[in-house]
């Protein structure tokens, strides 16, 4: 059901103090995008991580930012 890929996202929020966009991950993992972000979405359904949208710094619009839920911990 989990494979390596959702145990690294899962490890890298949990030393984060503070919620991470897709792209960070993506970048922290060298990863794509895509691939982080559909690794979020499945972890999400599955109540280890949580999401939501956050205003972006740069131009208008949101990204999307990931923190563990540490009730699953």
């Amino acid at each position: 059901m989990f494979n390596a890929k959702d145990k690294d996202i899962v490890d890298l929020l949990k030393k984060s103090s503070d919620p991470i966009s897709t792209y960070q991950i993506a970048k922290d993992l060298k990863i794509s995008w895509s691939t982080a972000n559909l690794h979020c979405f499945k972890l999400k359904s599955f109540g280890k991580i949580e999401g939501d949208f956050k205003d972006s710094k740069f131009g208008q619009g949101m990204k999307m930012v990931w923190w563990i839920n540490r009730g699953e911990e």
